[in-house]
């Protein structure tokens, strides 16, 4: 064994992962390959270089349905996904520098995943996060190893969703002063205004955008500004306690600022932001799903909105 003042002029061995996709992501059936980078000097021994693949379905209570749902909250439970133990290296030493390890492995839902169910598209929201991680560890032991080396990096998953849906399911939508069910600000008495437009379809592919056209055809008091948002609904359910259901928005893009011109037909195209966005889901314990909301400010401070729910697909 080296001194202490030898290790240090010899310095830590270090770990670094790498994946063989540089943007990580995989789809069911793929392998998911990649190297483990080790570099030490003078070499060094080790008992086992092993990968650990974990994917779950991390739930969060928002700070204020923590009150509410006091006793569920102190037991959610991550929701396992997939899980692998692999030993890619036996017990060795390896030699001086930079040592790559390959390792491999196919991201088969039969054999990886403990539920019928599958897997899901990462995602990261506000209270639901959809997570897949490969962490690479080296084996250490000895007075002077300074103990295991481990590196982690995420990886992402996309599942194609099953065929045969409808992929043109338009949706039209019509705002005007008699008609609004949901606003921010007063109107005024006299205000009038009639917006019409149509989301080419609701059941909209993730990878796509949302695309669609408005026309405001009248209005009495000049326009602001036009944006449409993406809302995630999150759903987490308890047996016994009820669900706890948050709206939170995604993004939101403006389509038009200004007064617009009357009779202008103004095209809708937004672009579904990855990993903040997936496919709807609705597995027991929980159910993830979208809205668009069209929103229109007026200058008077008045700003409806138009809300129209969504099913995404992949």
């Amino acid at each position: 064994a080296k001194s202490g003042g030898e290790a240090d002029r010899m310095g830590a061995p270090e770990l670094e992962l790498k994946l063989s996709r540089y943007n990580r992501v995989y789809a069911p059936g793929e392998t998911v390959a990649g190297q483990a980078l080790i570099t030490s000097n003078g070499g060094m021994s080790h008992n086992g270089i092993n990968i650990k693949v974990e994917g779950s379905v991390q739930l969060q209570l928002s700070a204020n349905a923590v009150g509410v749902f006091e006793a569920f909250s102190s037991n959610i439970k991550p929701i396992v996904l997939l899980t692998l133990n692999k030993e890619v290296q036996p017990a060795g030493k390896l030699g001086d520098g930079a040592i790559a390890i390959p390792f491999e492995f196919v991201l088969d839902p039969a054999k990886l995943c403990p539920s019928p169910r599958g897997l899901l598209d990462t995602y990261h929201g506000m209270y639901i996060t959809v997570q897949y991680t490969l962490t690479v560890e080296v084996v250490r032991s000895g007075m002077f190893s300074g103990g295991n080396l481990s590196e982690s990096t995420e990886f992402i998953v996309d599942v194609p969703t099953k065929q045969g849906v409808n992929m043109m399911q338009a949706a039209s939508f019509l705002l005007t002063s008699e008609t609004t069910k949901k606003s921010r600000g007063t109107k005024d008495p006299s205000q009038r205004f009639t917006i019409k437009g149509q989301l080419n379809s609701t059941n909209c592919l993730v990878q796509k955008p949302l695309s669609g056209y408005l026309v405001v055809h009248d209005s009495s008091v000049p326009i602001k500004s036009i944006c449409l948002q993406l809302i995630r609904v999150e759903t987490i359910c308890a047996v016994s306690e009820g669900t706890c259901k948050e709206a939170s928005e995604v993004q939101s893009i403006m389509i038009a600022q200004g007064n617009v011109m009357p009779d202008v037909e103004i095209p809708i195209h937004v672009v579904m932001p990855r990993l903040f966005s997936a496919p709807s889901v609705n597995w027991p314990g929980f159910q993830l799903d979208f809205e668009a909301n069209i929103v229109v400010e007026f200058e008077n401070g008045f700003t409806p909105v138009e809300n129209i729910p969504l099913k995404i697909f992949r």
